[in-house]
């Protein structure tokens, strides 16, 4: 897979983020929940993808703001891109916030906002 460039989220100047390396750390994510949520490498897993996240919303957004919207179901797929990067956004908001307070959940809510704008960005026809 190739990396994607996006903004980094401390710099305005764009770096890439590459989609297996957020795919990588979904899946150790998703495996930290069930086995050890409250483990300083949860916290560490956590942490990488809260600026996966981050570098994923703006380039999400300028994919929604590129989609044609004239037919029905291409409104739809706006529709749920726009809810997907507004679920992001809350996610990421309550992650920096530390408004998280049980880990399993904050796990699988950061591996699942990665998740649906990667899978956003990556042409599925």
């Amino acid at each position: 897979m190739t990396p994607m460039t996006t903004p980094h989220p401390d710099r305005q100047t764009s770096d890439p983020v590459d989609l297996a390396l957020v795919d990588d750390a979904v899946h150790r994510a998703e495996g930290l929940a069930v086995a050890d949520p409250s483990s300083r490498l949860a916290d560490a897993v956590a942490a990488e993808l809260t600026t996966y996240l981050a570098a994923l919303i703006t380039p999400a957004e300028c994919h929604l703001d590129r989609m044609p919207h004239r037919s029905p179901a291409q409104r739809r797929a706006r529709d749920v891109l726009a809810d997907s990067i507004g679920h992001a956004r809350s996610v990421h908001h309550d992650q920096q916030t530390g408004a998280f307070t049980n880990p399993t959940a904050r796990l699988y809510l950061l591996a699942g906002a990665c998740r649906l704008l990667k899978n956003a960005m990556v042409p599925s026809w």
